[in-house]
């Protein structure tokens, strides 16, 4: 399935109760958001949340977003590594923005996705999604919009395998003076985390 995907237990037990172009976010200023495709014309592009699961048989599997009102949409990509991280986000809530296809039937609508944004997990924390660096052997999280995350705790570790990666990592900020910190970083202390892509493009 490509990159793979590690949740700790503590996420684990949220996620069980519960895209991406060079920059992940949503939201543009023409996109509409919507909880249904019924009735949306072909090529219209769309909004939509949902959870993100996977149908099939490797390496045969086809990323699906489960919706808020009960329906499944079947997601393509046109860029090979968004469809590559949509796969591996499996269990994630996001919001997809994409472009509307032609059904197969009546009954299966789809969607090519262009950007993915992931949504808050249960107990309200907001996954951070960005790229793993190494500085004087502190670990940092980068996210595409240059905002930067000094990883502590106990999966300080194992995250740091994964260093030029990109991840999620979920967790508690707190300010310290720590003289090892990174510069214009914010302090966080994972909770969990997941690979997302462990090549991305530079």
């Amino acid at each position: 399935m490509g990159a793979s995907n590690r949740i700790v237990p503590i996420v684990c037990a949220a996620l069980a109760c519960v895209v991406f172009a060079a920059s992940p976010g949503c939201g543009g200023p023409r996109v509409k958001s919507v909880e249904t495709l019924d009735g949306v014309k072909t090529g219209k592009r769309v909004r939509m949340e949902g959870t993100l699961s996977l149908r099939g048989s490797t390496p045969f599997t086809t990323p699906v977003l489960e919706t808020e009102t009960g329906g499944d949409v079947p997601l393509d990509a046109k860029a090979p590594e968004l469809l590559s991280q949509l796969r591996t986000l499996s269990g994630m809530r996001c919001a997809v923005e994409g472009d509307v296809l032609p059904f197969v039937d009546q009954n299966i609508p789809r969607l090519s996705a262009t950007r993915y944004d992931l949504l808050p997990l249960p107990d309200g924390k907001q996954p951070i999604l960005g790229l793993v660096s190494m500085e004087d052997g502190e670990c940092v999280v980068t996210t595409d919009k240059g905002k930067r995350y000094w990883i502590r705790g106990d999966l300080v570790a194992v995250i740091s395998d994964y260093n030029g990666a990109r991840v999620w990592v979920v967790g508690d900020t707190a300010d310290t003076d720590a003289k090892n910190r990174p510069k214009k970083s914010t302090p966080l202390t994972a909770t969990g985390y997941g690979v997302v892509d462990e090549t991305p493009a530079q």
